[in-house]
């Protein structure tokens, strides 16, 4: 049996194990404010842009729908790649600002991965609740985390098994720096 599905559809596992790595992903991260105006919760709209800064190819998740990769029989474990994107303060790694994107993927969902070449990029919108104080001299970045995940029932229990793969970060931001863009 699965626990309760937590409102947007995926599954969130009883408990968890995890392997961090600190790898360095070959990734080029920006970011800038897709759109000026919060929605009704606070957030603005952010651009991600990952660019493969490397020699070989990189594959990356690009599904936003973590339960389009669970197996029919729920007994039976699964693997998924997750990219989390987010923004966090340059002095306070640990604090992430609420929203961001998580992005799945595995080979046999058709269309879940995409393989980027030495070079190209790939563009991902998402809702991120900015500091209200446009002229804070406060600075943050744009973190990207790889990690495959191994999703398996123990017990009746969901288990996440999650290794990092690597991760990559953008160069310090300020608030007034991406509105100037806009002005």
């Amino acid at each position: 049996m699965r626990p309760a599905q937590s409102g947007n559809g995926n599954v969130r596992p009883s408990s968890a194990r995890g392997v961090a790595l600190v790898r360095k992903l070959p990734l080029l991260v920006t970011i800038s404010i897709a759109s000026l105006a919060p929605d009704v919760s606070g957030k603005s709209l952010v651009e991600f842009v990952l660019t493969n800064s490397g020699s070989s190819d990189i594959v990356l998740p690009t599904s936003p729908h973590p339960g389009d990769f669970e197996p029919s029989d729920p007994k039976l474990p699964y693997t998924v790649m997750r990219l989390g994107l987010g923004i966090s303060l340059v002095k306070k790694p640990g604090v992430i600002f609420p929203g961001g994107a998580e992005l799945f993927g595995n080979r046999a969902v058709l269309g879940s991965l995409t393989t980027l070449a030495a070079g190209a990029s790939i563009r991902v919108l998402a809702r991120v609740e900015l500091p209200g104080a446009r002229n804070s001299a406060e600075s943050f970045d744009a973190i990207a985390s790889l990690d495959n995940e191994t999703m398996k029932t123990t017990d009746g229990k969901l288990v996440s098994d999650s290794q990092n793969v690597g991760f990559a970060t953008s160069r310090p931001y300020t608030l007034d720096a991406l509105f100037r863009v806009h002005d």
